[in-house]
Order: structure tokens, then sequence, then C-alpha cells
């Protein structure tokens, strides 16, 4: 409440739950659950290291060892089997890289947005996009001054990338995935990608 906040922002009485870093395995588990592309069998055998990024099962699965380790998870202070699998936290910048420009995310993020957009009405489609994407994402309805701007992105990201002749590739790696060839979608493709990355 905002009372709280004022009478005891440092919660020293305990009158909210405190925010944790989400572990690397959450991080990763959680894009692939939003997406709908989380494979949830129990059992099986250990999965190789180097499948993390293709492979969409729970990240316990992944062979974690001290020279074979899933580069994503490594990341994002995964626990680590040279120090007794404890895991120190860490914010670096890399970190960052690796959410925007990973293989895993971009895919996730098409994904969901494809899934999302059935759900949309014919009209006003961003809009409700935003809400959806953030209620879906972040667990939350976006503030108005999110919604506004997430809003303007939209609009100029569609017109962005209407423009053909202006529109370059960012890199040459074919992806399982491929971006939208719809303007207006991929730009919501985009949104979603933010919104991953969103400190929330």
């Amino acid at each position: 409440s905002h009372t709280g906040n004022t009478q005891d922002p440092n919660n020293r009485w305990m009158w909210r739950t405190n925010q944790k870093r989400m572990e690397a395995e959450v991080v990763r588990d959680s894009v692939l659950f939003l997406a709908g592309s989380l494979d949830t069998k129990m059992g099986g055998a250990d999965i190789p290291h180097n499948k993390g990024m293709t492979v969409p099962r729970r990240s316990l699965y992944f062979k974690h060892a001290r020279e074979r380790q899933m580069k994503f998870l490594r990341m994002f202070d995964a626990a680590n089997p040279r120090e007794c699998y404890r895991r120190q936290q860490s914010i670096r910048p890399q970190q960052v890289f690796a959410l925007i420009n990973s293989s895993l995310l971009l895919e996730q993020s098409r994904i969901l947005a494809k899934a999302l957009v059935r759900e949309l009405p014919q009209t006003g489609r961003h809009a409700s996009f935003i809400t959806l994407s953030f209620e879906t994402i972040l667990n939350r309805v976006p503030t108005a001054a999110e919604h506004q701007r997430c809003l303007q992105f939209l609009r100029g990201q569609t017109k962005r990338l209407s423009d053909v002749k202006k529109l370059k590739r960012l890199g040459t790696r074919k992806s399982a995935v491929p971006p939208s060839t719809d303007p207006a979608q991929r730009a919501r493709e985009n949104l979603a990608l933010v919104l991953f990355n969103h400190h929330d």
C-alpha cells in the first residue's frame, strides 16, 4: 500500500513480499511457457547443454557439468558446478544482449504475438494487443502512460516496417520461426520481445 511505502520503505516489518531476481532456469522456462512452447513432460534422459536454444524441455533436464554448461543459463547465474553449485548474482550488460538478441527470445516472442493476435477483435488490434500482452507477460494491465507509449511504438514501427526500401534486416542467421511479413504483426512481435525484457 502507499502508506507502507512511506512508513516502512525498507520493508523491515515485512508488510509486502520483497522483489527478487528470477533464477536462470526460471527466466528460460517462463519465456517458453508464456509462448505455449514449454515441454512439461516429466522424466527422460539428460539433454545436451548445446541444445538449450532449440529443445523446449524444462531447464532442469539439461546436462550441467563443469565443462558442459548451457551458455544462456550461465549468463543468468545458473548454479556453478565449480563452486558446489552455489549461485552468484551478477548484473552485466551481456544479460541484456542475451535477452534482446537471443534466438530463443526472438522466436518465442513471434510465437506469442501470433497466439495473442488470434484472441483480438478485428478493430483496434494494436490497443487490445498491448493490454493482452501486458496481462500475459507481466501479469498486470499497463498504466495509461505505458499504453500510450506502446501504442505510439506500434504505430511508428508498423510505418517503418512498411517501407521495404528502408527496412534493414539485422543479421543473416536463419530462424526456425521467421518474422512476420505483415508490418503490423512484426511490430507486435517486437513489442512482445520488449516486454519479455521488461524489468518487472
